[in-house]
């Protein structure tokens, strides 16, 4: 392996972890050890009983968890734009239930950008990649 496809790939793995770091962060610190009003706020907007909005915030840390892990095992395309289009789609249901939250310190728009233009570095070193195997 030549030293560019090694650098692609140093690129690649840190991207990978990054975005597992912050998915993992995400389901764990806010959902499954303190379960902020925030989160209970977004279930209580999508009218859940309130007896079970607690095993929702924590089923949602749980899947975001594993989503996050899936970035240190798995470096595929697929995965990269299942993130971009769960970013997005985030985005637009904390834009809706949270108008508010878009021009306030530590807002969705800076974390939703920085971790999809993650994968979108991820993408660039998986293509280009791939291209050198085919050369």
């Amino acid at each position: 392996m030549n030293s560019e496809n090694q650098t692609l790939q140093q690129i690649l793995r840190f991207c990978q972890l990054i975005i597992a770091s912050l998915w993992i962060y995400q389901g764990l610190i806010p959902k499954l050890i303190f379960q902020v009003q925030d989160e209970q706020y977004v279930w209580q907007q999508l009218n859940i009983t309130p007896t079970y909005i607690a095993w929702m915030i924590s089923f949602s840390g749980i899947a975001e968890m594993i989503f996050g892990g899936l970035f240190l095992w798995i470096s595929h395309q697929y995965l990269h734009w299942l993130n971009i289009i769960s970013l997005i789609s985030l985005f637009i249901f904390v834009l809706y239930i949270y108008p508010d939250k878009i021009y306030q310190a530590f807002n969705p728009v800076v974390m939703n950008i920085a971790l999809a233009s993650l994968s979108v570095v991820s993408l660039w070193c998986i293509k280009a990649l791939q291209n050198a195997k085919h050369e």
